[in-house]
């Protein structure tokens, strides 16, 4: 049995909401070439289309090309009744205003092309109406007036969308029609992006082992297109459950394995390539625009993502989830204000869920230092120098109490279950690692950028007490590296392995003594001296940067989990 239409039509059903069928129709029309002409209007959230869509394009029952009007009824409009049709902008009046709108086109070639109006709709036509509605139709549009009209309900948009679209690249085959089955079904049952949903990126993206040739075929515009969709679906799933975290974890995960294939086969400056990358991008950045919207309000109250159904897991949870909230919080900030009001969505959206999250500064995790990295970076930035200093005191002297009241750094091997297990027990879990701890090193190195000298040998003491191993992870990939013979996986570069594993560690740790030779104590001045030495120490030229997309990289490092590269706060010096 073929469930492919039975996939496509119950997706296509879900289609409940004003706009979902004023996106996903454009998109259907351009992967089958035609040429939209009406110009999509901006609204809160996901951009729509308007209502109606003016095309050029072929048509599908006779191969020639055509005019189109798309008259597009979805939401509470999507089946045709006695109320969608005679209300004001139903049915019949929107048919009406069709037939009677003159359309200029800046090809006049296009002009003498054949008019053809075609109601599209995600429901049906309903029998109390039905014979009215023909009626209608048949004096409206008789033969000899030269305009031809047709109707696309739930079972023309669910045949044209199985063949045509879905069936291209996403239900090609069984194995991803099982795939992308499996992954709509579970999608609200997992807490990360399931494995069906990789392995059905996979696939599509295995198809295409043909080298990549300008202008594009057809074969990779679906696949390009197939991928925008895919997103979209997902998006529209997610809205169903009430929960756009979901939505948010599958889109990231689209994004970054779409941006790593384009790297693997060296197309980030392919501007055909990167314009359909860029329609994936724009659906993802909107997708984060609402989440934010929906959920900063509550961000924003007294201990806001603090979850009071969690239990007792929440003297953890609610931890976990603020410096997650904050990591993203910190790249949305970066990719959606520019330098002039950069400063004003730092002090309007970051800076009040730092203060309204009691463990805001409370990191569990060394992969903590990716939130905690980015807000002082952000500060920094700004100008917000104190708050910086403050934020960075705060979360110094969380650690250092962490560990002398009850003997815990954050997990070095960042096992959140591992925490959880230590912090309920009172007993360290046998793969707790707490010795040596990266975080701690990047903080440090921040006393040095904000000049906090007190702070420094305040810490200073407090590593030398519990003998705490400071070490930063440098790649070998370094522009001037002298252990490049080292690397492990010569077959991707760093950005390669960056967007597409976890657990990077193609790179060696980097020791941070604060001794001066055997036994002397390392001023703060001699830090600070030692800090600018190292400086240079990694530098790399990044092809995500080149591209102009260098924010994706941030965003790699949070979704895997990698701390960040050295440069990545050292650059900051000398600004």
């Amino acid at each position: 049995m073929d469930i492919k239409p039975i996939i496509v039509r119950e997706y296509l059903e879900s289609l409940t909401e004003d706009g979902e069928l004023d996106y996903i129709f454009p998109l259907f029309l351009e992967s089958q070439g035609f040429i939209i002409l009406s110009k999509p209007t901006e609204s809160k959230g996901i951009s729509q289309y308007g209502k109606d869509v003016v095309a050029v394009g072929v048509d599908f029952e006779d191969g020639i090309e055509k005019r189109f009007y798309f008259e597009l009824k979805g939401g509470g409009d999507r089946h045709i009744t006695s109320s969608t049709y005679a209300k004001d902008d139903g049915v019949r009046m929107s048919l009406y205003e069709a037939k009677d709108r003159k359309f200029e086109f800046t090809n006049k070639e296009h002009e003498k092309l054949p008019l053809k109006i075609v109601l599209v709709h995600n429901g049906e036509l309903k029998a109390s109406i039905k014979d009215t509605f023909e009626g209608f139709i048949r004096q409206h549009f008789p033969p000899e007036d030269g305009i031809e009209f047709d109707r696309w309900g739930i079972s023309e948009l669910t045949r044209l969308f199985s063949e045509r679209f879905f069936g291209e690249y996403l239900l090609v085959d069984r194995e991803s029609t099982r795939l992308f089955n499996k992954t709509l079904v579970n999608l609200d049952a997992e807490e990360g992006v399931s494995v069906n949903f990789i392995r059905l990126l996979d696939v599509m993206f295995g198809k295409m082992q043909k080298e990549c040739r300008t202008p594009l075929s057809r074969e990779w515009k679906m696949l390009f297109e197939s991928l925008r969709l895919v997103g979209f679906i997902v998006y529209t799933e997610a809205k169903s459950y009430n929960n756009l975290d979901i939505a948010k974890r599958y889109l990231t995960c689209l994004v970054l394995r779409f941006w790593y294939w384009i790297l693997k086969h060296k197309l980030e400056t392919n501007r055909s390539v990167t314009a359909y990358f860029d329609k994936v991008l724009h659906l993802y950045t909107d997708v984060m625009a609402e989440y934010f919207q929906r959920t900063l309000p509550v961000a924003n109250l007294p201990d806001g993502l603090y979850a009071e159904a969690g239990g007792t897991y929440e003297q953890l949870g609610y931890t976990f989830r603020t410096f997650g909230y904050i990591q993203y919080l910190c790249w949305f900030i970066k990719v959606f204000a520019g330098e002039k009001n950069r400063k004003e969505m730092v002090q309007k959206l970051l800076v009040p869920v730092l203060n309204h999250n009691s463990v805001s500064g409370r990191p569990l995790l060394d992969i903590h230092s990716i939130p905690v990295t980015d807000v002082l970076l952000l500060l920094i930035e700004v100008g917000e120098l104190q708050s910086a200093r403050n934020y960075l005191y705060k979360v110094l002297s969380y650690i250092k109490l962490a560990k002398e009241k009850y003997g815990r750094m954050p997990d070095a091997n960042n096992q959140e279950k591992s925490v959880i297990k230590f912090i309920l027990t009172k007993e360290k879990p046998i793969y707790y690692s707490d010795t040596t701890s990266l975080l701690l090193a990047v903080l440090m190195e921040f006393t040095a950028i904000l000049d906090m000298g007190g702070l420094y040998n305040e810490m200073k003491a407090f590593i030398h007490q519990f003998k705490i191993d400071l070490g930063i992870f440098v790649p070998h990939h370094g522009e001037y590296s002298t252990s490049k013979n080292l690397i492990e996986n010569p077959e991707d570069d760093l950005e390669e392995q960056l967007f597409s594993k976890e657990f990077f560690n193609d790179g060696y740790q980097r020791s941070i003594s604060l001794y001066k030779g055997l036994e002397g104590e390392l001023s703060f001045e001699d830090f600070r001296q030692e800090f600018m030495e190292r400086k240079e120490e990694f530098t790399y030229i990044y092809r995500t940067d080149k591209a102009g997309y260098s924010y994706l990289r941030d965003l790699a490092h949070i979704y895997f989990r990698t701390p960040y590269f050295p440069d990545k706060w050292r650059g900051i010096c000398g600004k």
